[in-house]
């Protein structure tokens, strides 16, 4: 057998999409529905809020939505993280370009609105955002993409929902925002009540079938193609739990195995062969969260709720408070700190209450639940 080409698909490069994304058909159409409305010159009725564990693939589906309306070239998107604007100003620069603008009329506005060397200065009226975007919005349809929209001002948030909310109302416009478990919580702060009408999409742990696809499907694609066998796909399934990062470790090192052995299919000793490595990049993925938890002073508090998960998919929301009540120091351990500490698991991905899974709280990685209960007993010293 030749070998497959010397380009791992499993380790797309940066920017790019994993090389086939399972498992999010729901979540795909539900996006498609959204700029279905722009395409017909109209604003979307809601925003799209994706929340999710870290390593979850919520990026990703991000840049499918993105490549979809480059592909078809009738919608912009615009791209931004928190981190990438400190103010009113260099937001509403990103979302409305002035120099590909430049026919904006600014009598059209009915605010004030200066345009410096940096971009727009819009001297701190937050309801400028809302005009301006309006009349760039009626030139082209856009799509505004907040990735990490969990570490947005609640200020600046605030005025881009309220700014969305009238936007869209006379003019094509889309705005998703994505971030962790917390995001929803962290929205309402902005008193912004009209988001919970919001499409919100959890994006967790894929299922077996999906996770089994998005490792046989790109093998299925090389050239010679590389077969799976129902036995080794199932384990290496299995051993990745669903969550996405760990399937992308399993495909990488399974193609890895085969290029070395040469083997035509993999089987399970291909798996075998590709275990070490993969156990190598989750111990320090492991060590990395623990790590964290314990930076946050949690980890007793980890171990705790990773006992209460042990054999289990999910758990109601009381017996989660249980076990967070067991963790906690007599007297310390009222419904605010509960409620504090299971926000602050959440906001790591520790744990996560799923958009549509009302009282079932779910593990971020239960692979990570033992390891942290495993680890917690040998102590801090």
């Amino acid at each position: 057998m030749s070998l497959p080409a010397v380009t791992n698909p499993f380790v797309p490069g940066r920017g790019q999409l994993p090389p086939y994304l399972a498992g999010r058909e729901q979540e795909k159409k539900a996006m498609l529905g959204l700029l279905a409305y722009l395409k017909f010159g109209r604003g979307a009725p809601r925003e799209a809020v994706l929340s999710g564990p870290r390593g979850n693939g919520k990026t990703a589906l991000l840049r499918w939505v993105v490549q979809e309306m480059e592909d078809d070239g009738a919608i912009d998107a615009e791209w931004l993280t928190p981190s990438e604007f400190s103010g009113l100003d260099e937001l509403a620069t990103r979302l409305v370009p002035p120099k590909r603008f430049d026919a904006l009329r600014l009598d059209s506005v009915s605010v004030h609105v200066g345009v410096g060397k940096l971009g727009w200065k819009l001297e701190g009226q937050r309801g400028a955002l809302t005009p301006l975007l309006k009349a760039r919005c009626s030139r082209r349809p856009l799509v505004a993409v907040i990735d990490e929209a969990h570490t947005l001002p609640a200020e600046i948030g605030q005025t881009l929902l309220n700014a969305s909310q009238s936007v869209c109302a006379q003019a094509p416009f889309l705005l998703i925002m994505a971030g962790t478990p917390g995001l929803q919580r962290h929205l309402n702060t902005m008193s912004a009540t009209f988001w919970s009408r919001a499409e919100k999409l959890g994006i967790g742990r894929l299922d077996e079938r999906a996770a089994a696809a998005a490792l046989e499907r790109p093998l299925a694609a090389q050239t010679p193609p590389i077969a799976c066998s129902a036995d080794a796909l199932r384990e290496a399934v299995a051993a990745s739990q669903g969550y996405p990062y760990f399937v992308q470790l399993w495909g990488a090192a399974l193609w890895e195995a085969v290029r070395e052995s040469g083997a035509d299919q993999v089987d399970e000793a291909v798996v075998a062969a590709a275990a070490p490595t993969v156990g190598r990049s989750q111990s320090a993925y492991y060590q990395d969260r623990y790590q964290e938890l314990e930076r946050e002073g949690l980890i007793g508090l980890a171990a705790s709720v990773a006992e209460a998960f042990a054999g289990r998919d999910s758990l109601p929301r009381k017996a989660l408070n249980g076990a967070i009540v067991n963790a906690l120091p007599e007297g310390r351990n009222g419904t605010q700190e509960v409620l504090q500490c299971r926000d602050r698991l959440s906001d790591l991905g520790y744990v996560w209450n799923p958009p549509d899974a009302d009282d079932a709280w779910q593990s971020g990685i239960p692979s990570l639940m033992a390891y942290v209960a495993d680890s917690a007993k040998t102590g801090f010293l």
